[in-house]
C-alpha cells in the first residue's frame, strides 16, 4: 500500500494551516492519507474542517504544555542527539539555560508524539512493514526529527519537510534558536521551502541542504475577480488581514493613517492577543475622516469570496517578518493591489509599479501613509493597471492548481525512485 503520513499542527482542528486545506484536494496519488494532528488544544475539538477525500483520516494528537514536556524529559536522556547538540552549543558559545530547556521540550515532544503516531500507524491504520510511505511534515521544527524515527519500522520511506517561517528563520524564533538543524537537514530527503528568499536563508546556514532543497510556493483557490470597483475619490477602501500580534505591526498602519486627510474605510480580518490594545490606540489616533471596522476570523475562502463582492482598493501589510503572507496572494487572487514591506518573500510578490508598492522593511508612517495616498491619487487607467498586474502575478505565482498539482507529483516521483532504489539493494543483498 502506498501510504501519505502528514505530520501537521492540529491541522484539521481548528483554524490553524489554512494552506493545508486546499493542497490537500490534489494529494490523490496515495491510497491512504493519514494526517496527525499534532497538538490539539480543547477549543479546537469544537471546529474540524472536512477532508475532501473518503482515504484521508485524522488522528487528533492531545496538546500537551512545555512544561509537562519538560518534567517528562528523562525519556530523552538515552539520545545520543541530545549529547551531540549540548556540545554543539557549548563550542559555538551558545549553551544558555534557555536553549537548553527548549532543546529538552523538542526531543520530549519529539519522542512523546513519535510513539503515539507510532502505535497509531500499527494498532488504529494498520500500517505494513513493506507499505510505501511518503512522512510529510508540514512545518520545519521538530516534526522531521519525528519522522526519522518513524520511518525505521518501514523499508520504503521518504521524509519530505516544507519550511516556512517561524520554523526556517532562527531568529523568529523564541531565543533565536532551533534545535538539531544540522540533524534535521540529514534526515530530510527533500526541504520544501515556500520562497526563493527561504532558500537562500537555508543554503547560507546549512550548505549541506543543497542537494536537497528546492522552492516549492504555496498557493490559493481561484474565486474571481470582481466586476466593478467602486471610486476611489470618494471613499478609499483598505484592508488589512492578520493575526494582531507585535510582528504584524498594525500599529504602524494606524499612525500612518492617523495624519491622512483622505476619506477612508478601513477593515481588518484577523484576531490576537493586541487587539485591545490597537483598537484603544485607533480610537485615540484615528479621525472621523477614518472609519475602521474590526471584522475578526474568517475563513480563507470566504475572506476572497468578500473581495470579490464588496471589491476593496488595496491591501496594507506592514509585517516585520513574514515567510510568504497569504493575505498578500488572496489579494492578488482579486485583483487587488498591494502596499507591502520588503521583508521575507513578500518581495517575490509585490513589485512597485506592477501591483502595488514594496516599502523598506522598517517603513517610517509617512511612508506608509505617502504608499496608500500615491494608490488613491493614480489616475483610473493607471489604477487599473494596477489591479491587472495583481491578478497576472496571482495567475503566474501563486494559483494553487498548478503548483499543487507539480508538489503532489514531485512527492510521487521521489517515493517511486527511492522504492526502485530501495528494491534493487534489496536484490543486491
Amino acid at each position: 500500500m502506498r501510504r501519505l503520513v502528514i505530520l501537521a499542527n492540529a491541522f484539521p482542528y481548528g483554524n490553524w494551516e489554512p494552506f493545508l486545506a486546499t493542497e490537500l484536494e490534489y494529494l490523490t496519488g496515495f491510497d491512504q492519507v493519514d494526517i496527525m494532528s499534532l497538538s490539539v488544544r480543547d477549543d479546537q475539538r469544537d471546529s474540524v474542517r472536512p477532508l475532501p477525500a473518503a482515504n484521508m483520516t485524522a488522528h487528533p494528537i492531545p496538546f500537551r504544555s512545555r512544561l509537562l514536556y519538560l518534567l517528562g524529559s528523562f525519556r530523552v536522556l538515552a539520545d545520543a542527539n541530545l549529547y551531540r547538540e549540548l556540545r554543539s552549543l557549548a563550542r559555538a558559545r551558545k549553551l544558555t539555560p534557555s536553549r537548553v530547556v527548549t532543546l529538552f521540550v523538542f526531543l520530549s515532544r519529539a519522542h512523546h508524539e513519535s510513539a503515539q503516531i507510532r502505535r497509531i500507524l500499527r494498532d488504529e491504520v494498520g500500517a505494513e512493514p513493506d507499505d510505501e510511505v511518503v512522512f510529510y511534515s508540514y512545518r520545519f521544527a521538530y516534526q522531521p526529527y519525528m519522522a526519522a524515527r518513524l520511518r525505521t519500522q518501514f523499508r520504503h520511506s521518504v521524509s519530505v519537510a516544507r519550511a516556512h517561517g517561524a520554523d526556517l528563520y532562527e531568529e523568529q524564533s523564541p531565543r533565536g534558536y532551533l534545535p538539531l538543524r544540522q540533524q534535521t537537514v540529514a534526515d530530510l530527503d527533500r526541504i520544501y521551502c515556500v520562497a526563493d528568499y527561504g532558500l537562500r536563508y537555508l543554503l547560507d546556514r546549512w550548505p549541506e541542504a543543497g542537494p536537497k532543497a528546492v522552492v516549492a510556493r504555496l498557493g490559493t483557490t481561484d474565486h474571481g475577480t470582481p466586476t466593478a470597483i467602486p471610486a476611489r475619490e470618494t471613499c478609499l477602501r483598505v484592508v488589512s488581514c492578520s493575526a494582531i500580534v507585535p510582528v504584524k505591526r498594525l500599529d504602524l498602519l494606524v499612525e500612518a493613517l492617523a495624519d491622512t486627510s483622505l476619506t477612508v474605510q478601513w477593515d481588518h480580518f484577523g484576531e490576537g492577543v493586541l487587539h485591545e490594545e490597537i483598537a484603544a490606540l485607533a480610537q485615540r489616533r484615528l479621525s472621523k475622516n477614518v472609519t475602521l471596522t474590526w471584522r475578526g476570523f474568517v475563513r480563507n475562502a470566504d475572506l476572497v469570496e468578500e473581495y470579490v463582492r464588496s471589491p476593496r482598493h488595496v491591501l496594507v501589510n506592514v509585517s516585520s517578518s513574514e515567510g510568504v503572507p497569504v493575505s498578500v496572494m488572496e489579494a492578488l487572487s482579486a485583483g487587488i493591489p498591494v502596499i507591502a514591506t520588503d521583508v521575507g518573500g513578500t518581495g517575490e510578490l509585490v513589485r512597485t509599479g506592477v501591483n502595488g508598492i514594496l516599502l523598506p522593511s522598517n517603513p517610517t508612517p509617512a511612508q506608509v501613509r505617502g504608499a496608500i495616498e500615491q494608490i488613491a491619487a493614480l489616475d483610473e487607467a493607471a489604477y487599473t493597471a494596477l489591479r491587472q498586474g495583481a491578478r497576472r502575478t496571482w495567475e503566474t505565482s501563486c494559483d494553487a492548481r498548478g503548483l499543487y498539482t507539480d508538489f503532489a507529483a514531485a512527492l510521487t516521483d521521489l517515493l517511486d525512485d527511492a522504492t526502485v532504489a530501495a528494491k534493487q539493494r534489496e536484490e543486491k543483498a
